[in-house]
């Protein structure tokens, strides 16, 4: 398996926030359990949700580097998305302007 020095280094580092994260969550845990408070505070709660959401955020963005990399756009659809052929950016085909409505005439009411 050939993979290039960057992968590697973002799965090294996925495992190291994937496993710093769980020791986080193990230890806000213990620590709601056996506290005599009310549980989980709201400032864990934010630790958890942080950390949780900086997992995703990371793994969605190399992931997402990944699938643009391997799966390139066309030259051609960029070209059609920028020609300025009156077509909006997404490339579709220009609506035709509505004509202009003459003002009610104040002189027949």
């Amino acid at each position: 398996m050939n993979r290039p020095g960057r992968d590697w280094v973002a799965i090294y580092l996925a495992i190291g926030i994937a496993t710093a994260l769980n020791l986080i969550t193990l230890g806000v845990l213990y620590d709601a359990i056996t506290s005599e408070g009310p549980g989980l505070s709201s400032n864990a709660t934010q630790v958890l949700v942080m950390g949780f959401g900086g997992i995703i955020g990371v793994l969605g963005s190399y992931l997402g580097y990944k699938v643009g990399q391997q799966n390139p756009l066309s030259e051609s659809s960029d070209e059609a998305a920028t020609s300025g052929d009156g077509g909006d950016a997404s490339g579709g085909a220009a609506l035709p302007a509505r004509p202009v409505e003459a003002p009610p005439d104040e002189s027949s009411q």
